[in-house]
């Protein structure tokens, strides 16, 4: 099967034919503009021409006509006259009512450039007549020097267009590149990163959008190397977890079955230990997996929150017996009920308390509480623990973090409950954060919105 190919366009190809096409317009529009003004300035120009040419051809007439021509001979002067001027006249007596003399095509009435002359004809001090000149202002046929100066007008705007048009185009080519060559760097530097493989920073600069794109890139690759650090540190770990119970386990049987040690309780127990250190692991896994990729699905009902955090708060006092640790639940005043899952939430507030129980020392003491406000239902679980520092208080909701990396293989976690429990919360559209003070304790909020559950209640009958 033939594959398309697929053509993309560069942003500083978009930037040129964009500011080209402005550009361009502009300099249309002021080629336009110019030879409008000169061609009114032309018009002006032939018109006074025209009107001189006329005084002209007056003077000419009476120094021929002043000895006292007849009539017909001042017909052929006035012939002549206009055969020599290039010019059609009319010629009428005094009365300006009797035509003496017409040479004027009636075709050249119709023209739209046509502008004419009159002036009266004085011989001896007396008005003879009135003489009406003709001119063509469109075609200025009537003067080479009109044509010349048209011929020059032409050549002058066909060159101003061009410089117009050339500055265009070098005004479009020089702000297209430095517009564009902030975002042509960034994205070879992006490039770079996924060719080589090499995570440095792309500088920021540029306008303010692309300063907020390049901040956020720089953000994106700082996370995804701490991502990958946490990784590492994920594989390491789980390698030394895994290992050493397989090895326990397989040494076990191998001596059970070369007769070695006896298949006795303590032993099926010795391996049963270690075969549940296994499955917790596994399981950790399988909640990390399905926290990342978003794969669980809520079954929301309606709940009464308190009475599920009053079940999982009964649930985790023989725990907190043994650790000698106080723990107190604050019930809410008023009944909070809210459309959720009642199997994630159990979820969700087991793995933010048993984090309590497990960093909270002997002789400590933990509370858990329902607070209810307007749209919204707030679980805080409060303990008096080691505290988190100030620098790591942001990332103790990512997957794999652990702040006391000196105790987690002695719980047997990956340090991924408070991250499934972030995205329990926002699959519930609420937001978890925790607040803390070295030495002092911890404090971790859920809030919960209420508002679909106050829209399904309104919907029922009273």
């Amino acid at each position: 099967m033939k594959k398309t190919a697929s053509w993309t366009i560069t942003t500083r190809t978009c930037l040129f034919l964009a500011i080209l096409s402005l550009t361009a317009a502009a300099s249309i529009g002021s080629y336009m503009a110019l030879t409008q003004i000169w061609s009114k300035q032309l018009a002006s120009f032939k018109q006074k021409y025209a009107a001189e040419q006329s005084h002209h051809l007056l003077y000419t007439l009476r120094e021929r006509m002043k000895n006292g021509a007849d009539r017909s001979e001042s017909i052929k002067i006035l012939e002549d006259a206009s055969r020599h001027f290039a010019v059609p006249i009319r010629y009428v007596g005094e009365d300006r009512q009797t035509m003496i003399l017409d040479l004027v095509d009636p075709a050249w009435l119709s023209r739209p450039g046509l502008f004419s002359v009159e002036a009266p004809l004085v011989l001896d001090g007396e008005i003879d007549g009135y003489l009406t000149s003709y001119y063509d202002t469109a075609e200025g046929a009537y003067s080479p020097a009109i044509r010349q100066l048209e011929e020059q007008l032409e050549r002058r705007g066909r060159t101003v267009l061009i410089l117009f048009l050339s500055a265009a185009f070098a005004v479009s080519l020089l702000a297209s590149w430095r517009w564009s060559r902030n975002i042509s760097a960034s994205s070879d530097a992006a490039e770079t990163i996924v060719t080589s493989n090499q995570l440095s920073p792309i500088p920021v600069r540029g306008t303010k959008e692309i300063r907020v794109l390049m901040t956020t890139i720089n953000h994106l690759i700082d996370r995804f190397e701490r991502h990958e650090s946490w990784r590492n540190q994920l594989m390491q770990d789980l390698t030394h977890e895994l290992r050493t119970p397989l090895t326990a386990v397989l040494s076990q049987l191998d001596a059970i079955i070369d007769g070695i040690y006896p298949l006795t309780a303590d032993q099926i127990q010795r391996i049963l230990v270690d075969i549940e250190r296994l499955y917790r692991l596994v399981e950790d896994m399988e909640k990390l997996s399905e926290a990342e990729g978003a794969q669980f699905e809520l079954n929301k009902q309606e709940v009464n929150l308190s009475r599920i955090v009053q079940g999982i708060y009964e649930g985790f006092l023989f725990l907190t017996r043994e650790k000698n640790i106080r723990f107190d639940y604050v019930p809410s005043k008023t009944p909070c009920y809210l459309q959720a899952d009642p199997d994630r939430i159990a979820q969700i507030l087991s793995n933010v308390m048993y984090n309590a129980i497990k960093y909270t020392p002997s002789g400590g003491k933990i509370e858990v509480g329902v607070v209810h406000e307007e749209d919204s239902i707030l679980v805080f679980c409060k303990d008096t623990g080691m505290g988190i520092p100030e620098e790591e208080l942001g990332r103790i909701f990512d997957r794999f973090y652990r702040a006391d990396k000196s105790r987690s293989r002695d719980s047997g976690g990956l340090g991924v409950g408070l991250s499934i429990a972030k995205a329990l919360v926002e699959a519930h559209q609420g937001n978890i954060w925790a607040e803390s003070q070295i030495g002092k304790g911890s404090v971790f909020w859920i809030r919960l919105p209420v508002q679909q559950s106050f829209q399904l209640d309104s919907s029922k009958p009273a």
